[in-house]
């Protein structure tokens, strides 16, 4: 019999697994992810791999320990980096689609993180 704990953890290593995903092709492929994105207004590669890498090394602490504490966590940080996203789309018009692009997929990681994330305790 499977509790909601076990499908909660479950789900969360999906949206875990899809980040991760979308954390590999920013790290492997910035100038093909942010050209199918942005157009011509791409941010430097270097930049977007960063962005990736913190993405894939927040995922993978994710998928080794699916509890409350680190998806809560990493949702906080997607969402502080969708701020930062406005900032850019203040300071560099030219990254606005790439910027509001990002800016909405951690939004929508953050809730889909904290929406599946167990519950806390043990």
């Amino acid at each position: 019999m499977t509790t909601d704990r076990t499908r909660r953890r479950a789900l969360t290593r999906g949206v875990a697994v899809v980040s991760a995903g979308w954390g590999a092709a920013l790290v492997s492929r910035p100038a093909a992810v942010t050209r199918a994105v942005g157009g011509d207004g791409a941010p430097p590669s270097w930049v977007v791999r960063v962005l990736g890498a913190r993405l894939l090394l927040q995922q993978a602490v994710v998928l080794v320990r699916p509890t409350r504490r680190p998806v809560v966590a990493g949702a906080a940080l997607d969402a502080l980096h969708a701020l930062s996203m406005v900032a850019v789309v203040r300071r560099w018009p030219a990254y606005r689609r790439v910027a509001v692009v990002s800016g909405g997929a951690s939004v929508a990681a953050a809730v889909l993180s904290v929406l599946a994330a167990p519950p806390a305790g043990r």
